[in-house]
């Protein structure tokens, strides 16, 4: 599986918190960056099949308009929804982890942000359900109150992913991975997801890497689930979000 990030960014650099990891991605490519994400976003927003169907009747510019309706106009909309989609990338390319077709396809309206969990993943161990759980911010400049945001996400529910979540992740998963639709729908009809089977990751997509706060947040932590942190650090981060998005919908009338 090819990473999402390494062709745009630096090699991971690695730091142990404690018992936890906390890892930060510098981009040294902006332009590439904005390529890869550009390619993620028409799949993000809307579904394949019917972005097939409108190329093959009206072309790219029918597929920008369609986009056009479907992707956040402002800024802070689109800055949150690409935390969410850089995480999604990163538990799926870099972790990999099944995570589903983007729930961002069946949302009411396009400035509306979601409740739930950000991003779930889950993959089989032999016969054990493995998942993680990520709460995603975006910031130009992240403060110690991001992180302590990032924290109150991931500690809903008692660490656990909240089982609405989860039965949305099973249905989302349906056409994909029976298996693992099937995997996720037995935990909810036995005892629910337990904490040695969960990591939670806190993503940071930010023009800084707020490390002092991130280990102030790791070692503070007493749960019994498995912690990690990622920042990708863009310090371009308003202009990278607003060139992404033009990427897909330059084409729109």
């Amino acid at each position: 599986m090819t990473d999402f990030f390494s062709p745009w960014c630096d090699r991971p650099r690695d730091e142990t918190v404690g018992k936890h990891t906390s890892r930060v991605l510098v981009s040294n490519d902006d332009v590439a960056g904005i390529n890869a994400v550009a390619t993620l976003l028409p799949r993000t927003y809307a579904k394949k099949g019917n972005l097939k169907r409108i190329a093959k009747r009206h072309g790219k510019d029918g597929v920008a308009n369609l986009l056009s309706y479907k992707v956040p106009k402002t800024q802070r909309s689109r800055s949150g929804d690409m935390g969410e989609i850089l995480g999604t990338a990163y538990v799926q390319f870099t972790l990999g982890y099944s995570t589903g077709p983007s729930r961002l396809i069946e949302r009411d309206h396009q400035e509306w942000a979601l409740r739930g969990d950000d991003v779930l993943g889950a993959r089989l161990n032999g016969q054990t359900l493995e998942m993680v759980k990520v709460e995603a911010k975006s910031r130009a400049q992240a403060p110690k109150a991001a992180i302590t945001e990032a924290r109150e996400g991931l500690r809903r529910n008692g660490d656990l992913a909240s089982p609405h979540s989860l039965v949305q992740f099973a249905e989302r998963l349906l056409k994909h991975n029976e298996a693992l639709s099937d995997a996720i729908n037995d935990v909810l009809q036995n005892k629910g997801l337990r904490p040695e089977h969960l990591t939670h990751v806190m993503f940071i997509f930010a023009g800084n890497h707020p490390i002092s706060h991130i280990r102030d947040d790791l070692n503070a932590y007493k749960g019994r689930v498995a912690q990690s942190t990622v920042t990708v650090r863009v310090a371009a981060h308003q202009e990278f979000i607003a060139e992404s998005y033009d990427l897909v919908v330059k084409h729109a009338p």
